[in-house]
Parts: C-alpha cells; structure tokens; sequence
C-alpha cells in the first residue's frame, strides 16, 4: 500500500506540474467588451500614445506629425510586432526536449516472481536525440524571427509611403479647390464686364448665359474637389487609426529633402536596403536548415527509461520476500522508412530551388519598379518646372490680354471664354502633375527604403 501512496503521489505531481499554467483568455474576453461599447475606431491595445500631445490635432499637422503619429499608432505595424513576438515564442517550444512519458499499470494479471507477485508496474521515460536537432530547430525559427523583422520594416516603410501618397492627395484636392474658387471670383468679374457690354448694347444675351454656364460648371467641379478632399481626411485618419470623420487640420507643404538624383543611385539603395529582397534571402538560409533537419531525422534518437514494479511480500514461493523491482533501460527508434526521409530532404530542396527562383523574380521586379518610378518622377519634375516656368505665365498674359480687349469693346468673347478655359485646365493639370510627382516620389522612396519624411 505505501507503495501505490508513493508513486500515486507521483503520478499526481507530474500531472499538476503540467497543469501549473491556466489557460488566459482573457485579453480577448477584454476586447469583446470593449467592442460592445466602443466607437467606430478603436485604439491599437498596447499602441504608444505619448508621440503626440491629446490635444495635438487641434492644431495643423505637418506631413512629419503624420508620419509620426501613424508610425506609432497604425494597426498594421502592432500585427507585425505581434508576428515578431509570435515568432520569437516559438524558439523555446522547438528546442525543448519532448515531455518525458509516465506510464502506470496497476491492474491485470501481474507476474509472479521467486519475490512475490507483482502488484504495480510503473516506468518513466525521456527521449534525448543523439544529433543537434534541436539546436537546428532553434536556427529555423531564429530565421522566422528575422524575417518578421523584416516584414515589420516593410511594413513600416509602406505605412509612411500611405500616409505620404494621402497627404499629398489632400493637397491636391485644396489646391483644386484654391484654383476653383479664385476662378469662379474670376468669373464673376467676367460676368460683371459682360452685364456692362450688354447693357450698352456691345454684346448679346449669349454671352451671360455661357458665363452662368460656366460658373455652374464650377460649382459642381467644386463639389466633386470637396468629396475628394474628405476622402483624403479620412484616408488620413485611417492611417492613424482615428475614426475616419474626426476632425484633422494638415499644415502646407515644406520645402523638399535632397533625394538620390541618378538611377544607379536609386538602384543601389534598393538593393542594399529592400526589405523583400532580404527576407528572400533568410527564406533561403532557413530552408537551407530546413534541409539539414531532415538529414538530422535519418540518426536515430535515444530514449532512456526508469521502470519500477512493486512486489507483494507474499507468494508461492517460500522465499518471498517482497523485493521491488528497479531498474533502466534505453532504446532507439530505428529510422528505416527511407521513403518518408527521402521526400523530406527532397522537399526541403525544392523549397530551396522555389526561393532562388523568386530571388530572381522579386530582383527583376524591383529593379523595373524602380526604374519605372524613377523615369515617372523625373519626368513629372521636369513638367513641373516646365508648368511653373513658361506655360502657367503664357496661359496667364493669354487670358489677360483677352479680358482687356474684351472690356474695351475690341475682344471676343468666345475667345476670352477659350483662353480662361485653356488657363483654368493648366493650373489643374500643375497641381495634379505636381501632386502625381510626390506621390510617385513616395512610392519610389518605398522601393529604396529610403525614409525621407517629404
């Protein structure tokens, strides 16, 4: 009887020692609660709340706040960290050893020995590998952990290409409203100057119902350059992770940083620094230990045992004595199923040539991309230039020249109405162009891992 106390007890602490950690849910159970009385946007768990003053968007916010606060605060970036973390728990499960196996058997017919019968039967086991398994297991995962760094880097890079490329389509949207109204000011001058004609008898009817035309054309241009403006705001607030119709004031523009000015310059940060292009390259080192685990399976592993049986101190025998039993014992799984291991090395090595095949593929592919983004902007630059330097300033002296021969009675008017036209379509086309420029400097940026805040 002591005996079945003694290894009863035992059995019991190995199973309470498994059982010391409770299962907690209750991060999740929170967040439920949470949702059931939360607003349309809810805050990040954990995210950083000390980037920006509480009171910070009462102000204008300049394109760095932006990025700031959405480098802090963006719902993408806390997935990444927690894939990060995820990754990095699972170094800790792959190189533990398996859990030790404590088997019991108490009733049954039970052997009869010289000593008395045998009345309990127990034996502990641990499986020990006889190879670096384990430590190669830890160097795959060590690999999952830098390559969810990495993608985390990614993602941060493109949370700031976002919040640029939205920013930039917010000031697009004011600056089409700027040229809109001042237009229709414009136009109303017009309007006032054809009133006059009209009434001394130098022009017809005509002319003030193309003007009443054109300034309800406005108006609903007007409209549509408002709704673009609340969808930039709200893309905005989604990068931070605001609701999407909470207030938010952006500042003007800054002056530009000096970017890399030749291709090769671009080319070379891309490839030394693309986030992509380096968890191609860990993919590969980890798939290359992949290989060289399951060459490890093909050594057998080592298990060791401890077997106690408990004897009655009576039997048959006259010299029962009731003697327990103790002793170990070992043993080897024999790893003889060659085509299992074989499909397992065989299929590390096509993961292997895979990802050298899409080391290819993503190389050619940044290297279009960029060439492609960089030939985008330069070309947008130069128009730029070009806009701001000779066509804006014709289009101007052409819509003037017009207006004055038109209020001294010499002028068209259908050929001030073309000549406003054709002004009003380039100062749009400048701030669209310019507008494009920025957002494709952004994306080309993105894909040089350069992290400029303009």
């Amino acid at each position: 009887m002591r005996h079945l106390l003694t290894i009863g007890c035992l059995g019991s602490a190995l199973f309470l020692l498994g059982c010391q950690s409770p299962f907690d849910d209750s991060l999740y159970q929170q967040w439920q609660r949470d949702q059931s009385h939360a607003a349309p946007s809810v805050q990040a768990p954990n995210a950083a709340s000390d980037t920006l003053p509480a009171d910070s968007f009462s102000k204008p916010q300049s394109l760095a706040d932006l990025i700031a606060y959405a480098q802090a605060h963006n719902p993408s970036l806390e997935v990444a960290r927690h894939r990060i973390e995820q990754a990095q728990q699972s170094i800790a499960q792959v190189t533990s050893l398996d859990d030790p196996m404590f088997t019991l058997a108490p009733v049954g017919q039970m052997a009869q020995t010289a000593d008395g019968e045998v009345t309990l039967m127990s034996s502990l086991s641990q499986k020990l590998p006889l190879s670096d398994k384990l430590q190669v297991r830890g160097d795959v995962a060590k690999q999952q952990v830098k390559i969810a760094t990495e993608q985390l880097r990614q993602t941060q890079l493109a949370v700031t290409r976002d919040v640029k490329q939205a920013y930039w389509r917010h000031q697009l949207a004011i600056n089409t409203l700027d040229v809109l109204n001042e237009q229709r000011q414009l136009m109303q001058q017009f309007n006032e100057s054809a009133n006059a004609a009209y009434r001394a008898g130098k022009t017809d009817q005509q002319d003030l119902l193309r003007i009443a035309v054109e300034i309800s054309s406005l108006d609903n241009r007007i409209t549509t350059a408002t709704q673009q403006r609340q969808s930039a705001l709200a893309r905005l607030n989604s990068l931070l992770n605001r609701p999407a119709s909470a207030p938010l004031t952006i500042d003007k523009p800054t002056e530009d940083s000096q970017d890399p000015s030749s291709l090769d310059d671009w080319q070379k940060l891309a490839f030394d620094n693309d986030p992509q292009l380096r968890m191609v390259h860990l993919a590969i080192e980890q798939a290359r230990k992949q290989l060289k685990l399951a060459h490890l399976q093909r050594i057998p592993d080592l298990t060791v045992m401890l077997n106690y049986a408990a004897v009655s101190d009576t039997g048959t025998s006259m010299a029962a004595d009731g003697t327990d039993q103790l002793y170990a014992g070992f043993g080897i799984n024999l790893p003889i199923w060659q085509d299992k291991l074989d499909a397992a090395e065989k299929q590390a090595i096509a993961r292997i040539r895979e990802l050298i095949s899409q080391l290819v593929q993503v190389n050619n592919q940044l290297q279009y991309s960029v060439a492609d983004a960089y030939e985008r902007v330069e070309s947008q630059r130069k128009q730029d230039a070009l806009y701001h330097s000779t066509i804006l300033p014709q289009a101007q002296q052409a819509v003037d020249s017009a207006l004055s021969q038109y209020r001294a009675g010499r002028g068209n008017f259908l050929n001030l109405i073309d000549n406003w036209r054709k002004l009003l379509e380039i100062e749009l086309m400048t701030h669209r162009n310019h507008s494009l420029w920025k957002q494709d400097l952004a994306q080309l940026q993105f894909l040089a891992s350069v992290e400029s805040i303009h």
